[in-house]
């Protein structure tokens, strides 16, 4: 096999009959299958980009107007489990005061509290979020319009519930503002490093 593949298109004869086990069947059952896990991963690769796109926008939200940005990362973690792990605390317990003793939850129930527990467990293993210690990010946040081909311009950053410590970056951000603020720290450094020797 070489490096061409091969699909429904390029296999001669599309329409005459094929035997079952021939050559040309068994290259039209690769071509189906290839179809299918490509479907697939696409669909668990918008499943993964949505859930990024709906959790920025939701931190977003949450984020007070009169803020510019978080100070500092205990500021941050306060955030987390103040706002973002508690948006759905209120609805929860409305939910649960609603049913009836000895009825089972409701679905929405089961859902909301599924959800809730899969945050948390995100947040204190590793959770993806955009840089909110970064006053240029949360502006460019502010303006964006939900665009999940835009993601790539913020800065994002992983943090942890269990190692409140940790603050690593995991996109650099795209957005030229952040050129300019890479090269002034950049420069900042390197008066630091001549004034040191």
């Amino acid at each position: 096999m070489g490096g061409r593949k091969i699909t429904a298109k390029s296999i001669k004869r599309r329409g005459a009959p094929t035997h079952p086990r021939s050559r040309r069947a068994k290259q039209l059952d690769r071509v189906a299958l290839r179809d299918v896990k490509l479907a697939q991963r696409r669909v668990v690769r918008d499943r993964s980009v949505s859930s990024r796109v709906q959790r920025i926008i939701n931190l977003t939200l949450l984020l007070p107007d009169d803020w510019e940005c978080l100070p500092d990362l205990p500021a941050l973690h306060a955030f987390m489990n103040e706002s973002y792990l508690a948006r759905h605390d209120d609805e929860l317990k409305q939910l649960q005061e609603a049913r009836r003793a000895g009825r089972p939850p409701s679905k929405h129930e089961v859902e909301l509290k599924d959800l809730i527990e899969a945050e948390r467990r995100d947040y204190n293993e590793n959770m993806e979020i955009p840089d909110l210690l970064n006053a240029t990010n949360v502006a460019l946040l502010r303006e964006w319009s939900g665009d999940s081909q835009s993601l790539g311009l913020f800065r994002l950053v992983r943090i942890s519930g269990t190692n409140r410590s940790q603050y690593v970056r995991t996109q650099d951000g795209r957005h030229k503002d952040f050129e300019a603020e890479d090269k002034a720290e950049a420069a900042a450094k390197s008066e630091g490093a001549m004034e040191v020797a």
